[in-house]
């Protein structure tokens, strides 16, 4: 009863972070200049305990949530496990998280881009995708993965001396998948980057990154811990459990790949890991136990969601091949992806007193996906960009030499990035967003560049 209680803790925490990050309106993509003014102006002890709690409401956000799978996964698949061992392997995988943020956050200030935005290519995502589908099928009991025998050898040889071999490699995927599965570029991070830039403190930079990381995986840490007491130690249960996880891997696979595949197909794979997992799990079986039946019930639930999905997507697809007809606007955006057009159609709006929107973006970029597909599409979005001159500049080729120049001209540490400029060709810098912002914040701003036209 005590273990449900501290997971049930667990998840209460979840849901308060999570509200309360929901209902600051536009905090997580507020104005990365705001942080680092904050961080000149106040004490070490003052920013970095801000910075930690900023850390444990970033844990409820897609930044970490697409973590807690991969720390179960490691969790399940330990032969033998306990709470103090749960403890252990969760601090070694929040480790490896804080230490590449604090790392990449140095090199960042250092070189002008981030690591995590090269590991976000196309192939590195397809290529991490397909690890996942192998740690799926490795849970689903088709086959072990193993490292090879040279390898392996060492590790039991320096695990026999020190212990530490597993932590070791727990850091490793730590590290690996803040790089890859991480897709977050916030304020908080942005602000530090840019203060770094600035200031040429990269290691204290690296230091604040490193304990907002570390907040970010307290909850982690928590949940972690709460497995390691619940989890059951042997029989049939243990296989339910590593097929949950399986398809938590594949979950993982879709999410990822989610970023390069059209919306529709992506709709259509989640509707099929939904059904399929479901049905797997047993929603259909006769269960004769109390627990059963719940878990029975829980899984006709997702069951019938999945199908939901899929009616929903199909019908949309036939509606859309029927009729043309979108009640959705595209917003008025001049597509460019080269520094010389940029500066022309600056110019430009000098000569004709016009503000300007400067919004970057890049094809993988799940937040740019979805500014697109709620944000700029929006009628009043639409409506509140007129006006204005609106650029959209694709990032999409990192290792484009034009990509380059773009991001260390305008300061681009990851996307979405929204700058501003008003009627004098004049950077509106209190404006400046970074990541996603819903309709009415992103209006506000709209609003207030509008503003800027008539002042002076």
């Amino acid at each position: 009863m005590n273990n449900l209680k501290r997971y049930a803790g667990v998840l209460t925490l979840m849901l308060i972070s999570h509200a309360v990050w929901s209902f600051s309106p536009g905090f997580e993509s507020s104005n990365p200049l705001t942080i680092m003014h904050f961080i000149q102006n106040h004490s070490a002890l003052v920013y970095l305990s801000v910075f930690f709690g900023l850390g444990i409401l970033l844990a409820f956000t897609p930044c970490v949530l697409p973590m807690v799978p991969i720390l179960s996964g490691i969790i399940v698949g330990q032969r033998s496990l306990s709470t103090a061992k749960a403890v252990k392997l969760s601090s070694s995988y929040v480790l490896g998280m804080a230490i590449t943020y604090a790392a990449a956050g140095v090199l960042a200030g250092y070189m002008g881009s981030t690591l995590q935005t090269w590991m976000q290519r196309p192939v590195v995502i397809i290529l991490f995708s397909l690890v996942f589908v192998l740690m799926a099928l490795s849970m689903f009991g088709l086959f072990e993965l193993r490292l090879p025998e040279k390898i392996t050898t060492h590790l039991t040889s320096l695990s026999k001396k020190s212990g530490h071999a597993n932590v070791v490699s727990v850091i490793f995927m730590g590290i690996i998948s803040t790089l890859v599965v991480s897709p977050c570029v916030t304020a908080p991070l942005i602000g530090v980057l840019t203060y770094i830039g600035q200031s040429g403190e990269a290691w204290m930079g690296g230091v604040i990154l490193f304990v907002m990381a570390l907040g970010m995986g307290i909850p982690l840490m928590l949940v972690g811990a709460g497995q390691g007491a619940l989890l059951p130690r042997t029989g049939s249960w243990m296989l339910k459990v590593k097929q949950l996880f399986g398809f938590l891997m594949l979950a993982m696979t879709v999410w990822m790949l989610g970023r390069l595949l059209p919306d529709t197909w992506v709709k259509l794979a989640w509707a099929a890991l939904l059904i399929v997992g479901s049905i797997s799990m047993g929603s259909l079986r006769t269960q004769t136990s109390q627990w059963g039946k719940l878990i029975q019930g829980v899984g006709v639930i997702i069951l019938m969601g999945g199908g939901i999905l899929a009616y929903s997507t199909i019908s949309t697809i036939v509606a859309s091949q029927e009729s043309r007809t979108i009640h959705t606007i595209k917003a008025p955006f001049i597509h460019v992806d080269n520094l010389a057009a940029i500066n022309k159609h600056l110019a430009e709006a000098q000569q004709t007193h016009k503000a300007v929107f400067l919004e970057f973006y890049a094809s993988w970029c799940s937040d740019c996906q979805e500014m697109d597909t709620k944000v700029f599409n929006q009628p009043e979005v639409s409506k509140a960009m007129s006006g204005l001159i609106n650029l959209k500049v694709n990032l999409s080729d990192t290792a484009n030499p034009e990509v380059k120049k773009i991001k260390e001209t305008f300061a681009i540490y990851g996307t979405p990035t929204m700058l501003f400029f008003d009627t004098d060709g004049k950077p509106l810098d209190k404006l400046n967003a970074v990541g996603f912002i819903d309709k009415q914040a992103l209006i506000v701003l709209l609003e207030q560049v509008h503003k800027s036209r008539h002042v002076g």
